[in-house]
């Protein structure tokens, strides 16, 4: 959940560093399960054992920073009704004290879920679990970047959820392995701001990220105590590892999540592979534009619709060789970019407040 505040140069270096190209997120190919999945953490059913793993977490900012200590994985599933969500935490010392329902979980190590069903960066859900099964979950109509509140008194209603240990919680005298975590989400509970509140469709997709929050420990009295700088007495920072890389310390740039696509064959039968729309090749180069509009407001106090002082030398740019043009229009202190492909007949923009749109436009 961890809201990032960031002042002064801090913040042109955010803004700098999103306005450079990065790849594509990741992508996971969610199967059906016509089973039914019993939520016990232990992750025995067939449909279980037929769902690919994810690859291992990595740093949150990517390749810049070592790979994890501790290996985090993930297989996802779905039905009618859910999406179940399996997580593995290798961990050698498992602890959490945290056990009353939305307290701030991630103050300890935890699991995060960050769900955007219609990807347009706004009216998204975050669900935060710890190794004692305590949840705390939270929408946002928009991200914190933006002047979005968290909704904390929102609960994903329905939800199911067990936590099963390889080793013990709280005790520092052994060494434990691992701790899973199984969770089912009604779709009914976080479908909010999307078109209609159906469940997915085949091929269908909604963005995501996974979070694991790690904080360096020592043992004082027989209970785990985040680690202090001993300078300034402030708590070191808290390692974060995710399943796609954000590029900066922030789980809150929804447009930087991966994709969770929905198939309808079920888990252990092969489905195509899923090629990026074109569509969010457009979404991605608009982006690009996004932050640096927000840089050049840092550093001018205004926004611009004048491409070259969003270095640009024309207004017409290819993407996988077809003609998309760039229509900025700005005032003083807020933007709408748009982006048009005739030959797709398709319209993205997005404006100062991040909202992302596509719309279709008639051949």
């Amino acid at each position: 959940m961890k809201k990032l505040l960031l002042t002064g140069i801090g913040l042109l270096c955010s803004w700098q560093i999103f306005a450079q190209n990065a790849p594509f997120p990741k992508h996971y190919l969610c199967y059906r399960t016509s089973t039914p999945v019993k939520i016990d953490g232990h992750l025995s059913e067939n449909s279980w054992k037929n769902a690919e793993w994810t690859e291992k977490f990595v740093d949150i900012e990517g390749d810049k920073k070592p790979a994890p200590a501790q290996d985090t994985k993930i297989k996802m599933l779905w039905d009618d009704h859910y999406l179940y969500i399996a997580a593995v935490l290798e961990e050698k010392d498992i602890w959490a004290y945290q056990n009353k329902k939305d307290q701030i979980v991630f103050l300890e190590n935890d699991f995060e879920v960050f769900l955007d069903p219609d990807g347009d960066t706004h009216n998204y859900f975050e669900l935060e679990i710890n190794a004692l099964n305590n949840t705390f979950d939270l929408f946002l109509s928009k991200p914190y970047r933006n002047g979005g509140p968290a909704l904390i008194s929102w609960d994903v209603k329905g939800l199911k959820s067990a936590v099963s240990i390889e080793g013990t919680v709280n005790n520092p005298s052994d060494k434990d392995k691992r701790w899973t975590i199984e969770m089912a989400i009604p779709f009914s509970s976080v479908t909010l701001g999307t078109k209609s509140g159906e469940i997915p469709k085949d091929r269908s997709f909604w963005k995501a990220n996974f979070s694991r929050v790690e904080w360096q420990t020592k043992v004082v009295n027989g209970k785990y105590i985040r680690l202090e700088n001993p300078e300034n007495h402030q708590l070191l920072p808290e390692n974060n590892w995710v399943w796609t890389p954000q590029g900066a310390i922030d789980m809150h740039k929804p447009e930087r999540w991966g994709y969770l696509i929905f198939s309808t064959n079920e888990a252990g039968k092969p489905a195509s592979a899923f090629e990026i729309p074109y569509e969010e090749k457009m979404r991605a180069f608009i982006w690009d534009l996004y932050y640096k509009e927000q840089a050049f407001f840092h550093e001018n106090k205004r926004f611009t619709q004048d491409i070259k002082e969003l270095g640009l030398s024309q207004n017409d740019i290819m993407i996988d060789s077809f003609s998309n043009i760039i229509t900025p229009e700005a005032s003083a202190h807020s933007f709408i970019i748009t982006l048009d492909c005739p030959d797709k007949n398709l319209k993205v923009s997005v404006n100062n407040d991040s909202k992302i749109n596509t719309s279709f436009t008639q051949p």
